[in-house]
């Protein structure tokens, strides 16, 4: 009887199992999944750009000196031939003088040259040293009187500098007298001669050539334009080659941004570019025009530093109160397709260096090998082993197999 009923108890329990696991093949494992359709993809580079004026140009000061005078303002429009800026011709006028004083200096040393050993002429030139020998330290005195004043703020750097010249000028007529001196008390040479006739004439260039240097004082345009920056103020001190202002034609705009290195090389010249902000409601086109030749190094926000190009960016039609100086955020359009099979990004995975996806067939998990296209924000191009309609598993997770039934969340 005992026996009996163990053999009933058996049965029963099998039964249980077998129940147990036709309701668990029924209900299958939870998954998400996603129909393959149809529409237009798209892989870009995104990045800023930031507008630009053509023909942009800085005019640059041709000589040193003090800016007396600055004609322009950010905004103005100017000529070519329109006057920039004035600068002071303090400086000018003192290298004339030093040559001046060159020149004298030469004349006598050519006349002392021609008169040497006259014991009249020698008397004279000792006259000469020791006057200004008393002078130079009269002037070495009052220059640290002028030290003092200056450090105490009583007078200008100017009045400074125009002691320490004077000062400077001195001690080099000293020198050149006490050349005289010893050319006085050795005979002359015909060769000597005609060195110092050779350097009165070189000096005599030198002030033809500064003294027609003097239009450079006024500082013109060389272009026409918009002035987009000015970088001096009245009372700056230039020195040849320094900015003064920069100039650019607004009516002509276009974008220049910088590419990463590592994404250059699918940027080529032509292709199309999505212009956008939202902050100032612009959304146009446009074509990217050049790609600069040379790399160089750029900090990111981050602080890591990156290796870039520029590249130039002409817009389809320029949006009403652009300005240079804007930034816009660009998309560069380096691959397209439409009417393609897509599919969600998250769907696929590799597998011995190939891409699969999981197919639901009959609600079991098929495995599938598939080959890709364009990858591009969250979806994926399929150019073979899906058909339109299928629907395949999103974010298929480690426990799931090729074959385990399961129960699909369309999304």
């Amino acid at each position: 009887m005992k026996k009996k009923i163990l053999i009933v108890g058996a049965l029963v329990v099998a039964a249980g199992a077998v129940a147990f696991f036709l309701m668990n093949q029924g209900n299958g494992i939870q998954v998400n999944g996603a129909q393959v359709g149809r529409g237009s993809i798209e892989d870009f580079v995104e990045e800023t750009g930031t507008v630009m004026a053509r023909n942009n140009i800085q005019v640059y000061s041709p000589a040193a000196g003090k800016v007396t005078e600055v004609l322009v303002e950010v905004g103005d429009i100017v000529v070519e031939g329109d006057v920039i800026a004035r600068l002071d011709s303090e400086t000018l006028s003192y290298q004339l003088a030093q040559l001046d004083a060159q020149r004298s200096a030469a004349v006598a040393a050519l006349n002392d040259a021609r008169r040497a050993g006259d014991a009249n002429a020698i008397r004279s030139l000792q006259l000469d040293i020791n006057q200004l020998t008393g002078n130079i330290q009269e002037a070495e005195e009052r220059l640290e009187d002028t030290k003092t004043l200056y450090e105490a703020g009583a007078i200008s750097q100017d009045q400074l500098r125009s002691a320490e010249r004077s000062l400077e000028t001195q001690k080099t007529n000293l020198q050149k007298l006490r050349l005289q001196l010893d050319q006085l008390n050795s005979p002359a040479s015909q060769n000597l001669i005609v060195q110092y006739e050779a350097q009165i004439r070189q000096i005599d260039l030198q002030k033809q050539e500064l003294a027609s240097s003097g239009e450079d004082y006024t500082i013109v345009a060389g272009t026409s334009g918009t002035v987009l920056h000015r970088m001096v103020e009245k009372g700056s001190f230039l020195q040849p080659g320094m900015g003064l202002v920069e100039l650019g034609d607004t009516d002509d705009l276009y974008i220049q941004s910088d590419i990463l290195v590592s994404e250059i090389a699918e940027v080529k010249e032509g292709q199309q570019v999505r212009i956008t902000n939202t902050d100032l409601g612009i959304e146009t086109t446009g074509r990217l025009t050049k790609i600069h030749p040379n790399a160089f190094s750029k900090i990111s926000d981050l602080g890591v530093e990156q290796k870039r190009i520029k590249v130039d960016i002409e817009m389809d039609s320029v949006p009403m109160g652009l300005r240079p100086g804007y930034d816009l955020k660009i998309m560069i359009i380096i691959d397209s397709s439409e009417e393609t099979l897509l599919i969600p990004e998250n769907s696929v995975f590799t597998i011995d260096h190939k891409d699969h996806v999981f197919v639901v067939e009959n609600r079991t998990a098929t495995l599938r090998e598939v080959e890709t296209g364009i990858r591009s924000g969250r979806e994926v191009e399929v150019l073979s082993g899906l058909s339109q309609g299928d629907v395949v598993i999103q974010s298929p997770d480690s426990e799931l197999e090729e074959g385990k039934a399961v129960e699909v969340m369309i999304q």
